[in-house]
């Protein structure tokens, strides 16, 4: 059977019809790193709701939309945001030319990768969250994926139940946020992998879970953006960027909403430096000391639990600690306990807990 020829629109055309110069872009820092490891990839940027008019991102919550990438990098300007928003509308506006140009500039970013001797991959959800694999066009009614069946595509999402491979070469990573970390343990069973986004990269936990547990081994998701060659089971941890590094909904998650046992010498290291971290206080006559705070009370109450379930007293307190040089609001998890100096001078918190061991305060951000 003779393939069926298909043209998209021509670069005058795009651009004197819908004002766009073209559809995908190699510019992205972090995709670039790719380029060491042999993969030259290729993303298409659109534009959320809030600047188009039109929803990209039909599962997004409050902090992934006030966080969103859109804002980061070159996204901050003038000149890109147009660009996004220009190709927003031609996406709405003629989805059947849409796709047919789109499929035009794959063919040619194939060539582009091969002669380059780097495999070309593709990621279609920027700045989206659009079910690429129901989007059917042409006479034949395929999607794109079925179109480049040898070409690697992914893409991260916050919709739930969309599976790891919803086409044999479309990989994605469930994305968590502030209201959807139900379904993270669903998306792992599902062999997704999960991304979830941190203050800092140098603060990614070794281990992550939700609602306070600490189950999947978390890998940096910073070094590269190929996240079809993650391990399967791996929380991606990604290092919050653009407005995400003033949000104060939850998204971005301040340590690891834990007790991280693991990190204890760590915490009684920024003691010994910085006391000022270790904050006793009495709560109903008895005396309190702070082993976790967050950015979302919701995060507080489960780290809570945990240390009630283990037979020990907490509270939630409410404080506006400075995080990246900016007071914030954050909810502090207390537990009964009184601080005492060892003998090198070191500050040491003496919890109430069944054990009765001395180990140093934990408070992360």
């Amino acid at each position: 059977m003779m393939a069926i020829e298909r043209k998209g629109l021509s670069n005058k055309e795009l651009d004197e019809k819908w004002n766009v110069k073209s559809l995908l872009g190699t510019s992205n820092f972090k995709t670039q790193k790719g380029e060491k490891y042999g993969y030259r990839t290729w993303i298409l940027h659109l534009a959320p709701a809030n600047i188009s008019g039109n929803n990209v991102c039909p599962s997004a919550s409050i902090g992934c939309a006030a966080a969103c990438l859109n804002t980061s990098g070159l996204g901050c300007q003038p000149s890109v945001i147009n660009a996004r928003a220009k190709r927003t509308e031609f996406y709405f506006g003629d989805r059947e030319a849409f796709m047919l140009r789109l499929e035009d500039e794959i063919r040619k970013a194939i060539a582009n990768a091969e002669r380059a001797g780097l495999t070309p991959t593709f990621r279609l959800n920027g700045t989206s969250d659009i079910k690429w694999e129901k989007i059917m066009y042409g006479p034949d009614k395929k999607n794109i994926f079925q179109r480049f069946p040898n070409i690697q595509f992914y893409d991260y999402t916050k919709i739930p139940n969309r599976g790891k491979k919803p086409e044999p070469n479309y990989q994605i990573v469930f994305s968590r946020s502030e209201d959807n970390e139900r379904f993270v343990k669903k998306a792992m069973e599902q062999g997704q992998n999960v991304a979830v986004v941190f203050d800092k990269k140098s603060e990614l936990p070794n281990k992550w879970g939700p609602q306070g547990g600490m189950i999947w081994n978390v890998i940096d998701g910073d070094r590269n953006d190929l996240r079809f060659l993650d391990p399967p089971k791996s929380v991606v941890g990604l290092s919050a960027k653009g407005r995400a590094t003033r949000d104060t909904t939850g998204f971005v998650l301040y340590g690891t909403g834990v007790i991280d046992v693991d990190n204890l010498k760590e915490y009684r290291k920024r003691a010994q430096k910085d006391p000022s971290i270790l904050g006793q206080r009495k709560i109903d006559g008895e005396k309190f000391v702070p082993i976790q705070s967050k950015v979302s009370r919701a995060s507080a109450e489960r780290t809570a639990e945990l240390l009630r379930t283990s037979g020990r007293k907490a509270r939630i307190v409410e404080h506006k600690p400075t995080v990246g040089g900016k007071s914030r609001k954050a909810w502090a998890v207390y537990t009964p306990g009184v601080y005492a100096r060892t003998k090198s001078g070191a500050t040491v918190g003496l919890l109430s807990r069944p054990s009765r061991k001395r180990i140093p305060t934990v408070r992360s951000y």
